[in-house]
């Protein structure tokens, strides 16, 4: 796993989703999946059955209205990773762009 990570940036890295199935099976419960998966690859493991759910984290941070964003299929913000978990108000959790609010609902 690790040459894998060596050889893409982590944001396009997730789990595949046969890799999940002895997880997927031993548990009961809700069963979420996370790790740089995009739009597409959330959408096959959940229709597939290897999760009920996928956790999109990174991505929220710099979309804060994903679920529009995925919906109508529109580019996403990258996420700056130096802005994580820093004291600045200012920058990294606020200062990332909405869509443009003329873009059809």
């Amino acid at each position: 796993m690790g040459d894998r990570l060596r050889q893409k940036p982590r944001t396009e890295w997730y789990e595949t989703p046969h890799s999940l199935l002895p997880m997927r099976k031993a548990f009961k419960g809700s069963f979420i999946v996370a790790g740089g998966y995009n739009r597409t690859e959330g959408n096959r493991v959940v229709a597939e059955n290897y999760s009920d759910l996928v956790a999109f984290g990174r991505l929220f941070l710099a979309n804060p209205d994903l679920p529009r964003r995925f919906e109508l299929d529109a580019p996403l913000n990258k996420y700056n990773r130096n802005t994580f978990y820093i004291p600045d108000p200012i920058i990294g959790y606020t200062d990332y762009p909405f869509l443009d609010q003329d873009v059809p609902a």
